[in-house]
């Protein structure tokens, strides 16, 4: 299971961790079968993480993210760049709709 992190401030980086940890914790899932991803940017700029996620993505099955704003503001563009995940193999959970 992956965990991809977006936000352009610390406090919303934050939110998503906390949110991201109280999931984890909830479902038991144990840290050594994770990988975090988290990209410290706006929603426009390059994701160094999201691409090292897609990559690897032969070592997960599914991807955790706090919201669809993760991946981007915009549902179009969010669309795409959920596709890509899709068509990778890996299934997209949001925690917050």
């Amino acid at each position: 299971m992956a965990f991809y992190i977006r936000g352009r401030t610390i406090r919303t980086i934050t939110k998503q961790q906390e949110a991201i940890a109280r999931f984890a914790k909830e479902h038991s899932i144990p840290t050594e079968k994770t990988g975090l991803f988290l990209d410290h940017c706006d929603s426009y700029e390059v994701r160094p993480e999201l691409i090292r996620l897609i990559k690897n993505a032969d070592q997960f099955d599914v991807v955790v993210m706090y919201s669809y704003h993760s991946l981007h503001i915009h549902i179009d563009r969010y669309k795409l760049l959920e596709n890509t995940l899709l068509l990778n193999g890996l299934e997209i959970f949001l925690i917050y709709h």
